[in-house]
Protein backbone atom coordinates (compact mmCIF):
# COMPACT_ATOMS: atom_id res chain seq x y z
CA UNK A 1 0.00 0.00 0.00
CA UNK A 2 1.13 3.77 -0.79
CA UNK A 3 2.51 6.20 1.52
CA UNK A 4 -0.71 8.43 0.42
CA UNK A 5 -3.22 5.17 0.72
CA UNK A 6 -2.39 4.88 4.19
CA UNK A 7 -2.78 8.55 5.17
CA UNK A 8 -6.08 8.17 3.62
CA UNK A 9 -7.23 5.14 5.53
CA UNK A 10 -5.67 7.01 8.71
CA UNK A 11 -7.66 10.11 8.07
CA UNK A 12 -10.87 9.12 7.36
CA UNK A 13 -12.87 6.44 9.69
CA UNK A 14 -14.24 3.94 7.14
CA UNK A 15 -17.95 5.29 7.70
CA UNK A 16 -16.69 8.38 6.20
CA UNK A 17 -14.26 6.15 3.03
CA UNK A 18 -17.20 4.84 2.22
CA UNK A 19 -19.25 8.03 1.18
CA UNK A 20 -16.13 9.11 -0.08
CA UNK A 21 -14.99 6.03 -2.69
CA UNK A 22 -18.42 3.59 -2.26
CA UNK A 23 -16.95 2.06 -5.45
CA UNK A 24 -13.63 0.18 -3.44
CA UNK A 25 -16.28 -0.94 -0.89
CA UNK A 26 -18.39 -2.60 -3.60
CA UNK A 27 -14.94 -4.18 -4.70
CA UNK A 28 -14.21 -5.30 -1.84
CA UNK A 29 -18.00 -6.98 -0.71
CA UNK A 30 -17.90 -8.26 -4.53
CA UNK A 31 -14.64 -10.28 -3.93
CA UNK A 32 -15.25 -11.33 -0.56
CA UNK A 33 -19.29 -12.74 -1.43
CA UNK A 34 -17.44 -14.84 -4.22
CA UNK A 35 -14.47 -16.27 -2.06
CA UNK A 36 -17.82 -17.18 0.85
CA UNK A 37 -19.86 -19.29 -1.85
CA UNK A 38 -16.24 -21.30 -2.32
CA UNK A 39 -16.21 -24.45 0.23
CA UNK A 40 -13.78 -25.72 2.24
CA UNK A 41 -10.31 -26.48 1.22
CA UNK A 42 -11.09 -25.96 -2.36
CA UNK A 43 -8.68 -23.62 -4.48
CA UNK A 44 -8.70 -20.35 -5.14
CA UNK A 45 -6.30 -18.32 -7.75
CA UNK A 46 -5.73 -14.60 -7.26
CA UNK A 47 -4.47 -13.66 -10.34
CA UNK A 48 -2.33 -10.49 -10.53
CA UNK A 49 -2.65 -10.62 -6.54
CA UNK A 50 -0.44 -7.50 -6.23
CA UNK A 51 -0.17 -7.40 -2.24
CA UNK A 52 -2.48 -10.60 -1.65
CA UNK A 53 -4.99 -7.64 -0.04
CA UNK A 54 -7.69 -10.64 -1.19
CA UNK A 55 -6.06 -12.70 1.11
CA UNK A 56 -7.64 -11.12 4.07
CA UNK A 57 -11.48 -12.92 3.08
CA UNK A 58 -9.95 -16.00 2.64
CA UNK A 59 -11.18 -18.33 5.79
CA UNK A 60 -10.37 -22.17 5.27
CA UNK A 61 -10.07 -22.24 1.74
CA UNK A 62 -6.80 -22.66 -0.08
CA UNK A 63 -5.56 -19.45 -1.61
CA UNK A 64 -2.87 -19.04 -4.14
CA UNK A 65 -1.37 -15.65 -5.16
CA UNK A 66 -0.15 -14.72 -8.45
CA UNK A 67 1.17 -11.46 -10.12
CA UNK A 68 4.28 -10.70 -12.72
CA UNK A 69 5.70 -8.57 -9.60
CA UNK A 70 6.54 -5.77 -11.87
CA UNK A 71 3.42 -3.21 -11.96
CA UNK A 72 4.43 -1.02 -8.86
CA UNK A 73 8.66 -0.85 -7.54
CA UNK A 74 6.59 0.67 -3.99
CA UNK A 75 4.27 -2.52 -3.56
CA UNK A 76 5.78 -5.31 -1.28
CA UNK A 77 5.18 -8.63 -3.52
CA UNK A 78 6.47 -10.58 -0.61
CA UNK A 79 3.34 -12.52 0.18
CA UNK A 80 2.92 -14.30 -3.63
CA UNK A 81 2.76 -17.83 -3.73
CA UNK A 82 3.91 -17.47 -7.82
CA UNK A 83 5.21 -15.15 -10.04
CA UNK A 84 4.82 -15.40 -13.60
CA UNK A 85 3.08 -13.79 -16.26
CA UNK A 86 -0.58 -14.17 -16.27
CA UNK A 87 -0.70 -15.52 -20.03
CA UNK A 88 1.42 -18.35 -19.15
CA UNK A 89 0.85 -19.45 -15.71
CA UNK A 90 2.11 -22.89 -14.06
CA UNK A 91 -1.01 -24.25 -13.60
CA UNK A 92 -2.43 -28.03 -14.73
CA UNK A 93 -5.76 -27.17 -16.43
CA UNK A 94 -9.04 -27.38 -14.41
CA UNK A 95 -7.88 -26.82 -11.41
CA UNK A 96 -9.78 -23.60 -9.07
CA UNK A 97 -12.93 -23.59 -8.44
CA UNK A 98 -12.75 -19.77 -8.03
CA UNK A 99 -10.40 -17.31 -10.13
CA UNK A 100 -10.02 -13.99 -8.77
CA UNK A 101 -8.39 -10.84 -11.49
CA UNK A 102 -9.23 -7.46 -10.02
CA UNK A 103 -7.60 -4.22 -11.47
CA UNK A 104 -5.65 -6.41 -13.74
CA UNK A 105 -6.65 -6.61 -17.63
CA UNK A 106 -5.33 -2.93 -18.04
CA UNK A 107 -2.16 -4.23 -17.04
CA UNK A 108 -1.46 -6.94 -19.41
CA UNK A 109 -0.81 -6.55 -23.19
CA UNK A 110 -2.47 -9.56 -24.29
CA UNK A 111 -6.03 -9.87 -22.40
CA UNK A 112 -7.70 -12.39 -24.94
CA UNK A 113 -4.46 -14.36 -23.92
CA UNK A 114 -4.98 -13.83 -20.23
CA UNK A 115 -8.81 -14.83 -20.63
CA UNK A 116 -8.10 -17.69 -22.33
CA UNK A 117 -5.56 -18.92 -19.89
CA UNK A 118 -7.29 -18.35 -16.62
CA UNK A 119 -10.29 -20.44 -18.56
CA UNK A 120 -8.02 -23.46 -19.19
CA UNK A 121 -6.68 -23.53 -15.12
CA UNK A 122 -10.68 -22.88 -13.74
CA UNK A 123 -12.28 -26.08 -12.65
CA UNK A 124 -15.49 -27.35 -15.41
CA UNK A 125 -18.48 -24.93 -13.77
CA UNK A 126 -15.56 -22.31 -12.20
CA UNK A 127 -16.36 -18.92 -11.17
CA UNK A 128 -14.35 -15.45 -12.53
CA UNK A 129 -14.33 -12.74 -10.24
CA UNK A 130 -13.19 -9.82 -12.34
CA UNK A 131 -13.20 -6.30 -12.18
CA UNK A 132 -11.65 -4.10 -15.09
CA UNK A 133 -11.96 0.09 -15.72
CA UNK A 134 -13.94 1.76 -18.13
CA UNK A 135 -12.69 5.54 -16.87
CA UNK A 136 -9.41 5.88 -14.68
CA UNK A 137 -6.15 7.78 -14.81
CA UNK A 138 -3.00 6.29 -16.17
CA UNK A 139 -1.44 4.25 -13.47
CA UNK A 140 1.45 1.92 -13.06
CA UNK A 141 3.27 3.52 -15.88
CA UNK A 142 4.71 2.22 -18.43
CA UNK A 143 2.38 -0.96 -17.21
CA UNK A 144 -0.87 0.29 -18.14
CA UNK A 145 -2.27 -0.49 -21.37
CA UNK A 146 -6.18 -0.80 -22.07
CA UNK A 147 -9.37 0.43 -20.58
CA UNK A 148 -12.86 -1.49 -21.37
CA UNK A 149 -16.51 -1.23 -22.03
CA UNK A 150 -19.52 -3.51 -21.49
CA UNK A 151 -19.51 -4.84 -24.84
CA UNK A 152 -15.63 -4.94 -25.30
CA UNK A 153 -15.64 -7.28 -21.93
CA UNK A 154 -18.25 -9.51 -23.18
CA UNK A 155 -16.80 -9.94 -26.33
CA UNK A 156 -13.43 -11.04 -24.82
CA UNK A 157 -15.08 -13.40 -22.66
CA UNK A 158 -17.03 -15.00 -25.06
CA UNK A 159 -14.17 -15.68 -27.08
CA UNK A 160 -12.49 -16.93 -24.45
CA UNK A 161 -15.54 -19.76 -23.53
CA UNK A 162 -16.97 -18.30 -20.48
CA UNK A 163 -21.02 -18.01 -20.20
CA UNK A 164 -23.21 -16.90 -17.93
CA UNK A 165 -21.68 -13.62 -18.10
CA UNK A 166 -22.81 -10.82 -15.53
CA UNK A 167 -21.22 -7.26 -15.84
CA UNK A 168 -21.84 -4.35 -13.37
CA UNK A 169 -21.31 -0.99 -13.84
CA UNK A 170 -19.58 -0.15 -10.16
CA UNK A 171 -21.00 3.28 -10.12
CA UNK A 172 -22.84 5.92 -12.95
CA UNK A 173 -21.80 9.31 -14.10
CA UNK A 174 -21.78 11.13 -10.56
CA UNK A 175 -19.88 8.31 -8.76
CA UNK A 176 -17.13 8.46 -11.95
CA UNK A 177 -17.08 12.54 -11.24
CA UNK A 178 -16.84 12.13 -7.71
CA UNK A 179 -13.85 10.40 -7.89
CA UNK A 180 -12.46 12.07 -10.77
CA UNK A 181 -12.52 15.31 -8.55
CA UNK A 182 -10.71 14.10 -5.64
CA UNK A 183 -7.33 14.30 -8.23
CA UNK A 184 -7.80 17.91 -9.10
CA UNK A 185 -5.50 19.22 -5.38
CA UNK A 186 -2.60 16.55 -6.15
CA UNK A 187 -2.92 17.76 -10.28
CA UNK A 188 -3.34 21.55 -9.16
CA UNK A 189 -0.50 21.69 -6.38
CA UNK A 190 1.91 18.48 -6.50
CA UNK A 191 3.59 20.10 -9.61
CA UNK A 192 4.38 23.09 -7.87
CA UNK A 193 8.59 22.41 -6.93
CA UNK A 194 9.06 26.15 -5.59
CA UNK A 195 8.74 25.51 -1.49
CA UNK A 196 7.72 29.39 -0.45
CA UNK A 197 5.01 28.86 -3.21
CA UNK A 198 3.75 25.91 -2.19
CA UNK A 199 3.63 27.11 1.80
CA UNK A 200 2.00 30.28 0.42
CA UNK A 201 -0.78 28.03 -1.36
CA UNK A 202 -0.91 25.87 1.30
CA UNK A 203 -4.25 27.06 2.80
CA UNK A 204 -6.11 26.97 -0.44
CA UNK A 205 -4.52 23.38 -1.08
CA UNK A 206 -6.28 22.06 2.02
CA UNK A 207 -9.73 24.15 1.23
CA UNK A 208 -9.37 22.31 -2.20
CA UNK A 209 -8.87 19.10 -0.17
CA UNK A 210 -11.86 19.52 1.52
CA UNK A 211 -14.50 20.78 -0.87
CA UNK A 212 -12.59 18.21 -3.92
CA UNK A 213 -11.84 15.05 -1.89
CA UNK A 214 -14.50 15.31 0.73
CA UNK A 215 -17.65 17.17 -0.14
CA UNK A 216 -18.11 17.59 -3.44
CA UNK A 217 -17.39 13.58 -3.48
CA UNK A 218 -20.04 12.90 -0.79
CA UNK A 219 -22.41 14.64 -2.09
CA UNK A 220 -22.45 13.41 -5.64
CA UNK A 221 -21.78 9.84 -4.66
CA UNK A 222 -25.26 10.65 -2.93
CA UNK A 223 -26.63 11.41 -5.91
CA UNK A 224 -25.77 8.59 -7.97
CA UNK A 225 -28.81 6.65 -7.93
CA UNK A 226 -29.95 9.40 -10.69
CA UNK A 227 -28.13 7.67 -13.41
CA UNK A 228 -30.27 5.35 -14.48
CA UNK A 229 -27.72 4.33 -18.15
CA UNK A 230 -24.67 4.42 -16.17
CA UNK A 231 -22.85 5.20 -19.60
CA UNK A 232 -19.87 6.65 -17.61
CA UNK A 233 -18.54 4.43 -14.97
CA UNK A 234 -14.89 3.63 -13.15
CA UNK A 235 -15.08 0.02 -13.45
CA UNK A 236 -16.84 -3.41 -14.04
CA UNK A 237 -17.29 -5.94 -11.47
CA UNK A 238 -17.59 -9.20 -13.73
CA UNK A 239 -18.85 -12.54 -12.90
CA UNK A 240 -18.23 -15.16 -15.43
CA UNK A 241 -18.20 -19.32 -15.19
CA UNK A 242 -16.83 -22.29 -17.17
CA UNK A 243 -19.09 -24.03 -19.01
CA UNK A 244 -19.47 -27.89 -18.55
CA UNK A 245 -18.05 -29.81 -21.62
CA UNK A 246 -20.92 -31.61 -21.30
CA UNK A 247 -22.79 -28.09 -22.13
CA UNK A 248 -20.24 -27.31 -24.83
CA UNK A 249 -22.41 -27.48 -27.81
Amino acid sequence: MSKISKLYASLFPTTIRKLIDPGAFKLRHFVSSEIQNVKARELILDAGAGECGNKDFITNQSYIALDAACGDQSWNYSGLDVIADLENTPFIPNCFHLVICTQVMEHVKEPQAVLLELFRVMKEEGVLCLSAPQGWGVHQAPYDFFRFTHFGLNYLLKKAGFNHISIIPSCGYFGYLANRLTVLPKTLFWPIKTHWLRVLLFPFEVLFYAIFVFLLPILLNSIDFLDKDRNYTLNYLVRAKKPSSKNIA
